[in-house]
């Protein structure tokens, strides 16, 4: 319908332009999409009745308690019925319990799901569940969204529709520590889990697993053998180019164009192909990586994990990047929510002035040295009474020029 013509658009437009403009978190458009199916706007909203550590485990029925107390909150949703949503907390069960069996054995402790990490996978679900079932629905219902969601918005702050191709990428901004290599680990068996449903494993070509290094490469097939899940580090020269059971690691600086002595050329993966990008921000700044690595998922799908996709946006400041990235960006538990919810570590910064003479800065850094070996000294006195708060040893970094 059309509106009638008066001052008040004109007014709102002259408040929009003088207000500034939105931080890259507030323009999440897939994660607060996700938020309002469960009825909320904010991940506190949702995290409120979650965070007790009672909850932190199964009942009788092998049911989490996560599950339980979500259906309490939602009651009947009709986006969300509770025999879906039961259906969903089992597949996380059983998919936990699969990477967690031989770390329990291992470890002699019982790995259990934090609630951050339940819903950072619940929202996996249903987000799967939906792009196997109708894509088309689900294109229509974010595009539904993104234009409510640019309603009144100037053009720096207005996010992009979606394509199709843009339905094939997720990504996930989690604190360093708070779990996302297994959360990886679970997301290959929900991909895997709903390939099968829809009667199309036969046609996953490769999973493949995109890391900034070879250090990270070598952490990460020990993270896949504690999981008891097959991985190999990818050897251009060995069997690895003829097979697609294993999970194959590759770091993003061997993938060129064409095939070199160290480099493979990336038409060697094309097919439908299982992406995992780990850090991938740390190759987001520039277009021939994020080219490369569109075109290995381009028919299959991609899960990338950072813990600073906020400080990459800022860094990079490339409109394009964040157009990307907010609209793929499925959960956010940054740094604020994991340092809130008593993670993380307590800091003070203490800065020293170019004004103190030679005398003042030599009792600064003395007195900063014994406050530090106090720290130690009642870490490694008291460090069993500290188990059971997972207390890390203190750490003290000096930066100087």
């Amino acid at each position: 319908m059309p509106r009638a013509t008066t001052n008040t658009p004109i007014r709102r437009r002259a408040s929009v332009a003088a207000s500034k403009p939105l931080k890259f978190h507030q323009r999440l458009v897939l994660s607060q999409w996700m938020l309002g199916l469960f009825g909320v706007m904010r991940l506190e909203e949702l995290a409120g009745d979650l965070k007790g550590s009672h909850l932190e485990g199964l009942d009788e029925n092998n049911v989490s308690n996560f599950h339980h107390a979500l259906r309490l909150r939602l009651f009947e949703r009709k986006e969300l019925p509770h025999d879906l949503l039961l259906a969903y907390d089992q597949n996380i069960v059983r998919h936990w319990r699969q990477i967690t069996e031989r770390r329990n054995a291992q470890e002699k402790r019982l790995l259990k799901l934090k609630y951050f990490q339940y819903l950072t996978l619940l929202f996996t679900e249903v987000y799967l569940d939906r792009w196997f079932r109708d894509p088309d629905k689900l294109l229509a219902d974010l595009n539904a969204y993104v234009v409510d969601f640019n309603e009144g918005k100037p053009q720096v702050d207005r996010v992009d529709v979606y394509a199709p191709e843009d339905l094939r990428k997720l990504a996930f901004w989690n604190a360093t520590g708070s779990g996302k290599t297994l959360l990886m680990h679970v997301n290959i068996f929900q991909y895997r889990h709903y390939l099968d449903q829809h009667g199309r494993t036969g046609k996953l070509n490769r999973t493949i697993l995109l890391t900034p290094n070879e250090g990270l490469s070598r952490q990460h097939l020990e993270e896949f053998e504690a999981s008891g899940m097959q991985a190999e580090i990818f050897d251009k020269d060995g069997r690895g180019l003829f097979t697609g059971h294993s999970i194959e690691i590759i770091e993003v600086t061997k993938l060129k164009e064409e095939m070199g002595a160290k480099t493979v050329a990336i038409d060697a993966f094309e097919g439908d192909n299982l992406v995992l990008v780990d850090e991938g921000h740390r190759g987001a700044g520039g277009e021939e990586w994020m080219g490369m690595r569109t075109r290995l998922s381009e028919s299959g799908f991609s899960f990338e994990y950072s813990a600073t996709f906020g400080q990459a946006m800022k860094a990079a400041n490339k409109p394009l990047l964040t157009q990307e990235y907010a609209k793929c960006i499925l959960f956010d538990y940054s740094y604020k929510y994991f340092y809130a919810d008593g993670y993380g570590k307590d800091y003070h910064i203490r800065n020293l002035s170019e004004e103190q003479n030679e005398e003042q800065r030599r009792l600064y850094l003395t007195a900063g040295l014994l406050a530090f070996y106090q720290q130690q000294r009642i870490y490694a006195d008291r460090r069993t009474s500290f188990a059971p708060f997972l207390i890390e040893k203190p750490l003290w970094i000096f930066v100087g020029g």
